[in-house]
């Protein structure tokens, strides 16, 4: 049971973390599209991109174990922490846009981190 309420505690981090990613990304399109502030939509990306990369660390003291679930759920947000780095070490702020974001992205769906979070929420 414990190690059931681990995961489901890193889940509900990783829902904390879409909804803020959300946010930065709602505010970094304002900041550009309706005041030109290039440097605050760059701040949000770069932020978005660091909250992914930070998701691993986080979870890793809940995911006691190696059973399948914790797998992945621990190789998922390693895959997420990665791409993140990746961006933030290109410096490319079309790269931290399009995070989580496949190129058939359709306004209203799912990002890649919210269908993620999805699977486990079936299982």
């Amino acid at each position: 049971m414990e190690h059931e309420s681990g995961i489901e505690h890193v889940l509900d981090q990783v829902r904390e973390t879409a909804r803020s990613i959300r946010e930065l990304e709602a505010a970094a399109m304002d900041a550009l599209h309706n005041k030109g502030d290039k440097d605050t939509h760059r701040f949000n990306m770069m932020e978005k991109c660091e909250l992914l990369a930070e998701m691993p660390e986080h979870a890793e003291p809940y995911l006691k174990g190696d059973d399948p679930v914790s797998e992945r759920l621990r190789a998922g947000l390693k895959d997420f922490a990665r791409r993140a780095n990746m961006a933030l070490d290109l410096e490319s702020i079309f790269f931290m846009q399009a995070l989580l974001y496949p190129d058939d992205y359709q306004d209203g769906e799912p990002n890649d981190l919210e269908r993620f979070i999805m699977k486990f929420e079936k299982a």
